[in-house]
């Protein structure tokens, strides 16, 4: 049983966290049933991850979730510790206002690129996860669709260090995107929205459109959630 201050993990419908998704090794299994607990607010900030806790949880070695805890640590969602495991991460709000602080002035050149270089079966890419979104009832499923979604905006500007430092502010981001859904179920709605006007503008390529509709869709979770929800009042 992993100890926490908030709740104990053998509450969790660990079977429902864990059943989505094809094929995966045990090191896939572990990483993506984890990060879905802790993006649909399963498993709370502050919470202890216990490696042989969650081997035994899991029905795996402590090896895959050694590899998984890491791979979570490198997206920010947890932070690892000296006793064999790590802690689900806080929300920091500044840490959101600090990524839309730097996104704001790299999108514009990201869109340029995107708009140069973005091809047909890319395009078809990023509607085939907008179409699985509009479909997805399940939060954490649908937090991760989004990024992949973004990703493949991000890896169509052909700047392979550019689409790295995007794809560090989308994986650090999504804990918020979720919360700002939990906290406001409509935003889900004008997301799905954007998603298709900025396939739109890439497709016709429209610069000044697709900028337009970038900029307001990474600040989302800030704009559309409280002072007082985000502790920023």
């Amino acid at each position: 049983m992993m100890a926490t201050e908030k709740s104990a993990t053998s509450d969790l419908d660990w079977a429902s966290i864990a059943s989505t998704g094809g094929r995966r090794t045990a090191h896939e299994f572990v990483k993506d049933s984890l990060r879905r607990a802790i993006l649909r607010g399963d498993l709370s900030g502050g919470t202890r991850l216990i490696q042989a806790d969650l081997a035994t949880t899991l029905n795996v070695s402590t090896t895959p979730v050694r590899e998984a805890l890491r791979d979570l640590a490198t997206e920010g969602l947890i932070t690892l510790d000296r006793h064999r495991g790590g802690v689900v991460r806080e929300l920091n709000w500044q840490e959101m206002e600090e990524i839309r602080l730097i996104r704001h002035q790299l999108e514009p050149l990201a869109v340029r690129l995107v708009v140069e270089n973005i091809t047909e079966d890319q395009l078809r890419d990023a509607e085939d996860f907008r179409e699985q979104m509009t479909k997805e009832r399940d939060l954490g499923n649908w937090v991760e669709l989004n990024t992949q979604f973004h990703l493949v905006f991000h890896d169509s500007t052909g700047v392979t260090r550019l689409a790295a430092i995007l794809k560090g502010f989308e994986e650090a981001s999504t804990v918020y995107v979720a919360q700002a859904q939990r906290w406001h179920p409509e935003i889900r709605r004008r997301a799905d929205d954007e998603h298709q006007a900025l396939i739109e503008a890439f497709r016709s390529r429209d610069a000044t459109r697709a900028a337009a509709v970038m900029q307001g869709h990474a600040a989302m979770p800030i704009e559309m959630t409280r002072p007082e929800e985000r502790g920023t009042s």
